[in-house]
């Protein structure tokens, strides 16, 4: 799935440098963290979260809108998911 279409995120791109690659910081997300790809997957194709999706970090960690957060939260555990938040 091609999440760049649904990054709405603002972002501040660094002039410095990181492993080859220019920092990028996000405001405005909320790390989503799944015990496997497959679970992060079936969560992708089963709610309105892709719509929320700002960057793929890893093949199970997505940010998410910090906006979207609570309605996430809500859709997910109506869905059979037990998210756990962090503060």
């Amino acid at each position: 799935m091609d999440l760049k279409q649904f990054n709405s995120s603002p972002t501040l791109e660094g002039a410095t440098t990181w492993e080859g690659g220019p920092n990028v910081v996000h405001r405005n997300v909320a790390l989503l963290e799944c015990a496997s790809p497959s679970i992060l997957e079936e969560a992708l194709s089963a709610t309105p979260l892709k719509f929320a999706v700002v960057r793929r970090i890893s093949p199970a960690v997505v940010l998410v809108d910090h906006a979207q957060l609570g309605e996430l939260v809500k859709f997910l555990t109506k869905k059979g998911y037990e998210p756990r938040i962090i503060s």
